[in-house]
């Protein structure tokens, strides 16, 4: 069932992936979109030799470098891609990657872009033979801003690398998924540990982050022979595996979902291309841009785990009795845990599917050992369970315990004492954290009450009568305390007030003084 089900979900996540490629949702745009649109054209400054152009911008603001300066000014037009263009090579890429506004340059955008615009047409005077710029611009002219230098070192740069390989530079699809053999952890030692995670199907992609949800604390990822704590999102190469560990005293539900989430970024990647004005008398321009993919993938895996509830209760009231010690084993005989029963649950989590017995090594006091084994099975479907294992009494048992009213757990301290039915005392006892046991009882009707209540707790004013006889030879009585409340010291608040009163009256009086004298002065 299990293998049936891990094969299914690959199926879907690879039906997925063929889906999300053919609608694009896993692609980033194809290279370069087919138009774009010019908008306003304002002016730059006249830094070199008197020479001043306009900017070019799209619609969106992106900024623009004219190929031909010799052409009006492309603005407030569509303009369509240029295919196989002859002028977007290395060397304009490397101007554009290093100019602005990828990069700054004197830290003043107006002349970062007059810098970049002119080493774009400087380039292609060199390569092409074209003539954007003269021999003032380029040599002569004056250059009160010390431009030329950042403009000729851009030139030199872009005809170093002029023919360098474009083969990467554009848009690329990645395409990634997280693969594990089976979806579901596996208890080993004290820890659900999930099978080999590793990047399946991938494209272009290198190394991923994985970050983990719904995982307890304390978690561990083995990675490359090494483990380590999982303390947020980790790096994983596209060649390597990992695995998960979860400390199993950590999993308290019998059914648990950890996601697995994988994300990935390539590194920074520019794509160039050349647009030509649907007005031929406009100038061609280039639009660099800048960009990561991305790509994600996450998958579920599953904690099945147990949760058996072994409660000790005493066979005639079917109330819990505290100081049994009981055993679980395995089908092999194999003692897995023991304890020593109270009146809550004991909860023993995480055990294999199986079959198992629980034994009673000694009994409470008061009570017959159960020679009986009681014998249960966890399976997949049978995983959350509550046993009640009964005790007889010998002949007569009466246990007594005093217990916090908020959390049922047992509180020592509190006198109490046991009276007939002729109100002779039995026996007046301090309670203590386990209870009080009675064995020696003759039949007849008994009170309890508490003549003093533990430190920092209310005094139980109630009387509990119970009966010993032929069908009450047992009882399970338990006394609640409940917490004092703190009552604000009355005699402090008292003298407090006093004092502020007090306060109140001298000043009072002074402004009265103050107020009279300047009275008789104004006479």
């Amino acid at each position: 069932m299990e293998r049936i089900k891990s094969i299914s979900r690959k199926i879907m996540m690879l039906m997925m992936t063929i889906i999300m490629l053919g609608s694009g949702l896993l692609k980033v745009n194809a290279i370069g979109d087919s138009q774009i649109q010019l908008g306003e054209a304002p002016n730059t400054g006249a830094y070199i030799a008197g020479v001043k152009f306009h900017y070019k911008k799209t619609t969106d603001g992106k900024l623009l470098y004219c190929v031909d300066m010799n052409k009006h000014t492309a603005k407030n037009i569509t303009a369509d891609i240029v295919r196989n263009s002859n002028v977007v090579n290395g060397g304009l890429l490397y101007i554009l990657k290093n100019g602005y506004p990828v990069k700054t340059i004197t830290g003043d955008t107006d002349k970062d872009y007059y810098i970049t615009q002119t080493a774009v047409w400087w380039y292609l005077d060199a390569t092409t033979g074209s003539t954007n710029l003269g021999e003032q611009f380029k040599e002569k002219g004056s250059d009160a801003y010390d431009l030329r230098k950042y403009v000729r070192n851009l030139v030199q740069e872009g005809i170093n690398h002029r023919y360098d390989s474009m083969k990467n530079v554009g848009k690329e699809n990645m395409v990634f998924e997280l693969y594990t053999s089976d979806f579901s952890l596996e208890l080993i030692d004290g820890y659900y540990v999930s099978k080999p995670i590793n990047a399946g199907q991938s494209v272009n992609i290198s190394s991923y982050d994985v970050t983990l949800s719904n995982v307890p604390e304390g978690t561990k990822v083995e990675k490359n022979g090494t483990t380590f704590t999982y303390n947020g999102s980790f790096p994983v190469a596209v060649n390597e595996s990992f695995r998960i560990k979860i400390d199993a005293t950590k999993i308290k539900n019998t059914e648990t979902t950890i996601k697995v989430e994988a994300k990935t970024i390539s590194t920074i990647n520019y794509e160039l291309n050349e647009y030509r004005p649907q007005d031929s008398t406009m100038q061609n321009v280039v639009l660099l841009e800048k960009y990561q993919t991305t790509a994600n993938a996450s998958i579920s895996l599953d904690i099945s785990s147990s949760r058996v509830a072994v409660v000790k209760v005493d066979t005639n009231t079917k109330q819990p009795i505290a100081g049994a010690v009981l055993a679980i084993k395995d089908a092999n005989g194999k003692e897995l845990t023991r304890w020593t029963s109270t009146l809550n649950a004991h909860v023993i989590r995480n055990l294999p599917n199986g079959t198992y017995k629980i034994e009673e090594i000694s009994a409470p006091t008061g009570y017959k050992l159960n020679k009986n084994t009681l014998t249960f099975t966890l399976s997949n479907d049978h995983k959350d369970i509550r046993i009640d294992f009964e005790n007889a009494p010998q002949k007569v048992v009466v246990n007594i315990t005093k217990v916090d009213q908020a959390t049922s757990k047992p509180l020592a301290g509190a006198t109490l004492v046991v009276k007939d039915s002729k109100g002779t005392v039995i026996r007046r006892f301090i309670s203590k954290e386990t209870s009080e046991t009675f064995t020696d009882l003759a039949y007849g009707t008994y009170t309890v009450e508490e003549e003093a209540a533990p430190a920092g707790y209310i005094r139980n004013t109630k009387v509990t009568t119970f009966v010993i006889d032929d069908n009450h030879l047992s009882h399970q009585i338990t006394i609640a305390n409940a917490r004092e409340v703190p009552v604000p010291d009355t005699a402090s608040m008292s003298s407090m007030i006093m004092i502020i009163l007090g306060i109140v009256i001298s000043g009072l009086g002074v402004r009265y003084i103050v107020q009279n004298g300047q009275t008789k002065f104004n006479k």
